[in-house]
């Protein structure tokens, strides 16, 4: 009875499949599925992101409502979510009393959370990217007025935003957000994808110029604060010190940042005043290795008709 039944279903199963062709009507129908199919997902993720900005607002607050979510985010995503008890949730939260009572995490917390809202209309808005280059680099300046308290939170701020329990827990991923750094201390990014790209054009060279200041305190401030080296003596006097990363920085990526500060300039109208820096920054600074690439670029952009000398000097990209 058994071997029958096995022989009927497989005869069932393995027969010959028939040819059924999908008429007009069918593909219209199909399309109409698939239609309220996507509008449903999108209608879903919509209500999903609103949810987020509502709870990520109210956060952004203050210091205490920051916390409030980040612990209720915790709990759900790290112990809810991995089916652990509540004794093992109030557990963590003892062991780590002195961290979550410390202000500059505290603070961190704010500013991590600030930048993925920020990425959130990024991702929202992709065509208007231009649009919230003010409130980057409000952000920027925000942890950079603070950095010497929170130099020991340079884990959590560099970061991308979207590994964090704040995005975790309200399943906010960035897979459809290009050109847009992913963590608030990507300096060199924000502003080359977010803040000077609106700026590039003759009527904003003042603004331009302004921008390229801040960038370069900015990075400046991130090696110095950021960057993990205990200092040491410079060796000119008691009372500074540099960490080898600050060393490197000014010796390596402050001239080059200086340089293409002057090449941007340059590219977006103020040729003549620019092309005199530009010459004063090769002369005040020939032994760096940069100085040949920059001679050539230089030529270059003062004589575009000029060809290269093949197998000569590159322009050094910004680092």
């Amino acid at each position: 009875m058994k071997r029958s039944y096995l022989l009927f279903s497989l005869f069932v199963f393995s027969g010959p499949l028939l040819a059924d062709p999908l008429t007009q009507a069918d593909r219209e129908e199909l399309r109409e599925r698939l239609k309220a199919i996507q509008e449903g997902a999108q209608a879903h993720q919509e209500k999903r992101f609103a949810s987020a900005a509502d709870d990520f607002r109210a956060a952004l607050q203050n210091e205490d409502a920051a916390m409030a979510l980040y612990l209720k985010c915790v709990e759900q995503a790290d112990f809810i979510e991995q089916q652990k008890k509540g004794q093992d949730f109030r557990d963590w939260k003892r062991n780590n009393e002195d961290r979550l009572k410390n202000p500059a995490f505290r603070q961190a917390l704010r500013f991590q959370l600030n930048w993925l809202v920020l990425s959130m209309r990024a991702a929202a808005r992709p065509a208007e990217v231009a649009k919230l280059a003010p409130d980057a680099q409000e952000a920027l300046r925000a942890i950079f007025a603070n950095a010497n308290n929170l130099s020991g939170q340079r884990e959590l701020l560099s970061r991308s935003v979207f590994e964090s329990v704040f995005a975790r827990t309200y399943n906010i991923s960035e897979s459809k957000l290009k050109n847009w750094p992913s963590s608030p201390l990507q300096v060199a990014a924000i502003f080359d994808q977010i803040i000077m790209p609106p700026l590039r054009k003759p009527d904003s060279l003042p603004a331009l110029s302004a921008a390229w200041d801040t960038r370069i305190q900015m990075e400046a401030a991130r090696v110095e604060e950021f960057s993990g080296d205990n200092d040491e003596p410079n060796g000119l006097t008691r009372r500074e010190t540099v960490s080898p990363a600050m060393a490197t920085f000014r010796e390596e990526a402050l001239p080059q940042l200086h340089w293409r500060k002057q090449v941007d300039l340059f590219q977006c109208g103020d040729q003549r005043a620019a092309a005199l820096r530009m010459l004063t920054h090769i002369n005040d600074n020939l032994t760096k290795p940069n100085a040949p690439a920059w001679i050539e670029e230089f030529q270059q952009l003062v004589n575009p008709e000029v060809k290269p000398i093949e197998g000569g000097a590159k322009p050094t990209p910004a680092p």
